[in-house]
C-alpha cells in the first residue's frame, strides 16, 4: 500500500511501470502456457540398443510442436521417468537427446502420452504438442538435426522404481537421492541445456548401453513444457 513516499527502486520517468508478481515457471502458467503430459508405464524399444546409433533410431519418446509455421514455440521444462520393469543386465545406462525438422520423425509411433493439461485451473487453453513414448522407430537425422543431450543417467545397471528427471535449463525438481547401485533404488537429475522447438520440430530421448540386453525397459512419463510466441 502506498504511504505517499517516493519509491526509489521505481524513479519518475513519463512510462507506465509494471512489476512482475511471478516469474519463471509460475509467469508461464498464470498465463495459461504451461502444460503436464503423463504416461503410465510401456514397454520401451524391444531393440538391444547398445550403440548410441540404435539409441537414436529407437527412441524412448519422441514431442513434437504441432504447431503452424509461424506459430507458437514449445520450451521443454523437465521430462520425469520412473523405470517400473528393468529389461536386462547393463554397465551403464546413457542418454542421447535429438532435435530435427521432419514432418514425420516416428516411422513407427509407440503409446501417445496423455492429453497435455493446462496447469493453470483457470485457463482454458489448449496445447498443439504431440507427445509419443514406448516402442518407437525414428527416420534417420535431416540435414537441420542437431545432437543436443549426451551423457550417462547412471553407472550402474538400473533399479525397477529409479526415477530420472531430465532437466531443462534452470532446475524444476532436482533430485539426487541413494547411490544408484545394482540393489538400491535411486531418484537422480540430469541438467540439460534450454531446448526450443519451433513449429515443426521435433525432440527424441533414447538410451542405450554396451551390453543392454534386446529385452525392454518399461518406464512411467511425466513431461512439462511451455508453449508460447517467441521472444516474448
Amino acid at each position: 500500500m502506498s504511504q505517499g513516499q517516493p519509491n526509489l527502486n521505481y524513479p519518475i520517468t513519463p512510462s507506465t511501470k509494471f512489476s512482475p508478481i511471478f516469474t519463471g515457471d509460475y509467469a508461464a502458467a498464470d498465463e495459461g502456457s504451461y502444460f503436464v503430459s503423463t504416461l503410465a508405464a510401456t514397454a520401451s524399444t524391444a531393440v538391444a540398443n547398445t550403440t548410441q546409433a540404435l539409441a537414436d533410431t529407437n527412441p524412448a519418446i519422441g514431442i513434437f510442436n504441432g504447431q503452424p509455421s509461424g506459430g507458437y514455440n514449445v520450451y521443454l521444462r523437465y521430462i520425469k521417468m520412473k523405470v517400473t520393469v528393468v529389461g536386462g543386465s547393463n554397465t551403464s545406462k546413457n542418454y542421447s537427446a535429438l532435435v530435427d525438422f521432419i514432418t514425420t520423425k516416428l516411422t513407427t509411433a509407440g503409446t501417445v502420452l496423455g492429453t497435455p493439461a493446462n496447469v493453470n485451473t483457470g485457463s482454458a487453453v489448449l496445447s498443439k504438442c504431440a507427445l509419443t513414448a514406448g516402442v518407437n522407430i525414428a527416420a534417420a537425422q535431416t540435414s537441420l538435426g542437431r545432437r543436443v543431450g549426451d551423457g550417462q543417467v547412471v553407472g550402474a545397471v538400473e533399479v525397477a522404481f529409479d526415477e530420472w528427471i531430465f532437466d531443462f535449463a534452470s532446475p524444476v525438481m532436482g533430485k539426487n537421492i541413494g547411490p544408484g547401485t545394482t540393489t538400491l533404488v535411486s531418484a537422480r537429475t540430469i541438467p540439460m541445456a534450454p531446448c526450443v522447438l519451433a513449429p515443426g520440430w521435433w525432440f527424441t530421448l533414447g538410451f542405450w548401453g554396451a551390453s543392454q540386453a534386446a529385452s525392454a525397459d518399461t518406464y512411467g512419463w511425466e513431461v512439462g513444457f511451455i508453449e508460447r510466441p517467441t521472444g516474448q
